[in-house]
């Protein structure tokens, strides 16, 4: 067959054939350009705020219940030789090196520093440099004289206060039986001077327990007793001296108090203090009337510059909601108010409560 003819028969067409193909393309012209001036003309339709409100607080439940089901896992300030295995369960780092720490104290080992503890098996550069910052460490004292682990400043009589109250104060047992020798010869103290007269008494614990020696019955010992009641200080502003002028506080729970603090970037709240380790809310409640916060010294982060790896330094943030945040940030653009990521359920409610003071 001629190629010619085959052109003709496939590829010409009739006059009503022509008109057919203009009349569609015009249609489709049309049907597009109709699709976009539609969108104009279009009214929007009303939201149900209560429905969308009552959709929101379901989700909201269902994202705290999500949450409460999983462990909640966080780095705080610990001593790997004496942190028990629930509040090991509760730390952040691998379960194989938990498990490493347990049976290495339980054959007897001793970790003295974080070269120590650096060299524990399983642990590498990039976990150790998140742990450092929360470890800590009892240094050990060669003495035949019993060190008091734990010491608390209080007012208290020379003359009747107990061996106990004595130890908790920081004496040890040679000067206690200095005392009882004393007391067993019809020795009282009538005043400070009587008390800091006694041999075996060192110049700092004179210094340290000036404002806390009260002998009954004499008027020159309330001194004491105001400097205490008295007593107000700034959490967010007060060095470890300071702190321990505080009841319950000595030198290693002020210590711990001002480093927990500069990981947070200050505090909002006192009952923040249960998050140092070794505090008890039995002392929180006995200082909670003798100090005070300022707000405006709180550190905050930067959201909406700060990596990653900065947000997750803050006790308050882990790696995988610091992530979010970050991809959430990259996503949207800049996070000018906090509430967002909550009703974008990035950030439960309590995740808001406690990141709003810091974000």
């Amino acid at each position: 067959m001629d190629f010619k003819q085959i052109v003709r028969d496939y590829f010409t067409f009739s006059r009503n054939e022509r008109k057919g193909i203009i009349i569609l393309l015009v249609l489709i012209f049309l049907l597009a350009v109709a699709n976009k001036v539609v969108f104009y003309f279009e009214t929007p339709a009303r939201i149900n705020t209560i429905l969308l409100d009552s959709a929101s607080r379901k989700l909201e439940v269902i994202n705290d219940s999500l949450h409460q089901k999983l462990p909640l896992q966080k780095l705080f300030i610990f001593n790997p030789n004496t942190i028990d295995s629930v509040a090991l369960d509760s730390l952040d780092l691998p379960a194989s090196i938990k498990h490493n720490l347990l049976q290495f104290r339980k054959k007897g080992g001793k970790i003295r520093s974080a070269s120590d503890f650096k060299r524990l098996y399983g642990i590498t550069d990039k976990i150790f440099g998140r742990v450092k910052a929360f470890l800590i460490f009892d240094k050990e004292r060669r003495s035949p004289i019993p060190v008091i682990q734990t010491k608390e400043l209080f007012t208290f009589d020379p003359n009747n206060a107990t061996e106990n109250e004595f130890l908790r104060l920081g004496l040890s047992q040679k000067q206690i039986a200095i005392i009882r020798n004393y007391q067993s010869k019809g020795g009282v103290y009538r005043n400070k001077a009587d008390f800091f007269k006694m041999w075996g008494l060192r110049e700092g614990q004179r210094k340290e327990l000036s404002d806390y020696v009260v002998i009954t019955g004499n008027d020159n010992s309330t001194s004491g007793k105001l400097a205490v009641k008295d007593l107000s200080i700034d959490l967010n502003t007060a060095d470890s001296i300071q702190l321990r002028q505080l009841p319950g506080i000595g030198d290693k729970l002020s210590k711990r108090i001002v480093k927990y603090r500069d990981l947070l970037g200050g505090f909002y709240s006192v009952m923040q203090l249960k998050e140092v380790y070794g505090l008890n809310e039995q002392t929180i409640l006995r200082i909670k009337d003798k100090v005070t916060l300022d707000s405006t010294k709180i550190r905050k982060l930067d959201v909406n510059f700060a990596d990653v790896r900065e947000l997750s330094r803050h006790p308050y943030l882990q790696k995988n909601l610091a992530g979010k945040i970050v991809k959430f940030r990259t996503k949207n653009g800049s996070i000018h108010n906090l509430v967002i990521l909550r009703d974008s359920m990035i950030l439960n409610i309590d995740e808001y409560n406690r990141l709003k003071h810091y974000l």
